[in-house]
């Protein structure tokens, strides 16, 4: 399995009047080159549960296993490592830096990596005309328009060329003709062979998808 769960709970608040189970003994598996969508209303915990899997949160309990090696139990650094080798992130918010360019906001995650300006600006550029973008690259992002920086906040995640891509509601925020722009990239990414996690309230995406776990109430059911 590419990623497996064991029981896997997020409280937050733990112990107090305020306490809430976000997810609760989530037991999933999903293999290499899956397309996933994780689906259910609003605050049934999808946001949480991608979160947790993509190891930008830590689980109250349970276990999380990427390939057999259980990382859920890694330190801090070593979770990091595998952020920055091996995934690739959308957030919902985009997350982008106003005072940089399109190309610099998607050129970050090479930062850290020893590459010099021009070779990060040349894997940018690549990726960034994939996703129509050839024309924004010196563009404050500030002056784009939402479907511009959803696709750069893409664009950012894949620069890498990461194993396992994760999406938060990629297509929440975006007109019709770019949320199936978006679609038809995760479909080319599926076809790639990456493994593709996707939070959202798009029933458009559940023909696409190869599993589909569905939420209520911080319940996979």
């Amino acid at each position: 399995m590419k990623i497996a769960t064991q029981k896997l709970t997020k409280v937050y608040c733990r112990g107090t009047p305020n306490e809430v189970k976000a997810i609760k003994d989530a037991t999933v598996k999903i293999k290499e080159g899956d397309f996933c969508l994780i689906t259910g209303p609003s605050g049934s915990g999808k946001t949480t549960l991608l979160s947790l899997l993509a190891l930008l949160t830590r689980p109250t309990r349970g276990k999380i296993f990427y390939e057999d090696a259980e990382v859920s139990s890694y330190s801090d650094a070593w979770q990091t490592k595998i952020r920055k080798e091996k995934l690739g992130f959308i957030f919902q918010q985009y997350n982008l830096l106003p005072q940089f360019s399109a190309w610099e906001n998607v050129a970050l995650p090479n930062l850290c990596r020893q590459m010099s300006k021009t070779e990060r600006r040349s894997q940018a550029i690549s990726i960034m005309r994939k996703l129509g973008l050839e024309d924004r690259l010196d563009f404050k992002v500030a002056h784009l328009s939402g479907g511009e920086q959803q696709r750069v906040a893409i664009a950012r995640a894949l620069v890498t060329d990461p194993e396992i891509v994760f999406a938060d509601e990629p297509t929440a925020s975006v007109d019709e003709e770019t949320a199936s722009a978006i679609i038809d990239l995760f479909k080319a990414l599926k076809k790639e062979g990456k493994t593709v996690i996707v939070s959202t309230h798009d029933n458009s995406l559940i023909r696409e998808a190869i599993q589909h776990l569905n939420l209520q109430s911080g319940t996979v059911v």
